[in-house]
Parts: structure tokens; sequence; C-alpha cells
């Protein structure tokens, strides 16, 4: 008899209008990280890339770096951080949306709410 394999993806995706844009939020759930794709709906592009992780111990502390795009000012790095230390996992996260006052926090809200009330996706 042949062992049940379990999937080591799985994918989820929501969305967010912003100042009459969608964005996309794109899951890919693995089976000790997670990537996270943000763009807007109808232009979907992969401009930048970044990777945060938990440190040993009490989790605390997060590491990060970018991987590709802008070194400075693009925010994907500090929003990863922030998943790592929420979700305890690896995030890549690419978020190739406007670093503004109304979209990233609006969509950054979203996104921390879609974790809360989709755990599992995460």
């Amino acid at each position: 008899m042949a062992a049940t394999l379990s999937p080591n993806f799985s994918s989820h995706l929501c969305s967010v209008e912003v100042c009459d844009v969608r964005y996309n939020i794109r899951i890919l759930k693995m089976k000790e990280s997670v990537f996270i794709y943000i763009g807007e709906q109808n232009a979907e592009t992969f401009d930048e890339l970044a990777m945060a992780m938990t440190g040993l111990g009490d989790g605390k502390e997060t590491m990060s770096t970018s991987i590709m795009g802008a070194p400075v000012g693009c925010g994907s790095e500090e929003l990863a951080q922030k998943l790592a230390k929420k979700l305890r996992k690896q995030v890549y996260l690419s978020a190739n949306v406007p670093n503004d006052r109304i979209v990233r926090p609006t969509i950054e809200q979203k996104l921390f709410e879609e974790i809360n009330n989709n755990l599992e996706c995460f």
C-alpha cells in the first residue's frame, strides 16, 4: 500500500482596493516558510524581493535582506521583518506597490487581517 503524501505547497489569494486600484496578495505556503507577492491586479510586476526570518531562541530578533530591487527605500524588507516576527517563520516578500502614506499601510493592514482570519494559509 502506498503512503499518502501531503502537499509541500499550498496557495491562497486575496485582494484589496486602495484609491480605486485593486491589488492582489498571493501567498505560497511552504513547509517552514512563506512567499508573499503583492502587486497591482492588472499590471503585476516582480520588481523587488526581500527575505526575513527570526533568530534562534525567543524569536524576538529578526534578520533580513533585500534580494532583488532597490537596496533602500522599497519597504519590502521592513514588512518582511514584521511578517517573520508575526508568523515565526522565514518570509519571502515581493511588495510591488507604491511606498506612500496611503497604499502601503492599507495593504499592510489587509495582509495582517488576512493572517489573523486565515492563519492556516500562512
